[in-house]
């Protein structure tokens, strides 16, 4: 299963978007930071999340920070089969949609694994609250470690 297959999958059987976004951050880091359609798709995960917490501000931020970008991402979102236009269009429509515009053989593809994609088990507070309950052990670890390279640099 490639991660935009993934991702979609996520963002409309589960609708984790926070999990939407883990995926594709892993697959975006993973090519370098070069595909600019996961950086958009993970900016519209960030959206729909900001949103689902009555966060109205953070996600008028993520949606300005998103069109700057979607001229960018085009190529890529395209490439991956999504139907660009469409998409483009539904960034001006609120609430967002919370299905994606694909092109007819993605949607095919997605419609057949949605009956075997496994449901999730976590409530719709879990859900709406996943950030707060994340492990960032590895994270907090790679930054003490960036800090302790830093101050040895400087010694």
């Amino acid at each position: 299963m490639t991660p935009f297959i993934h991702y979609t999958l996520l963002f409309e059987c589960h609708a984790d978007y926070f999990e939407c976004h883990e995926v594709l951050e892993e697959a975006w880091q993973a090519d370098g930071r070069r595909h600019h359609g996961y950086a958009a798709l993970i900016q519209y995960a960030v959206i729909h999340y900001h949103l689902r917490r009555d966060n109205l501000i953070g996600a008028k931020k993520s949606l300005r920070l998103l069109r700057r970008k979607i001229d960018v991402a085009a190529p890529f979102l395209s490439e991956l089969g999504l139907d660009v236009d469409s998409f483009i269009s539904q960034l001006d429509e609120w609430p967002l949609q919370t299905t994606l515009p694909l092109t007819q053989n993605v949607r095919e593809t997605v419609e057949s694994l949605k009956p075997t994609f496994p449901t999730t088990d976590l409530s719709f507070e879990e859900l709406v609250h996943k950030h707060l309950h994340r492990d960032r052990s590895e994270v907090i670890t790679e930054r003490e470690l960036a800090l302790l390279e830093r101050q040895r640099a400087r010694s």
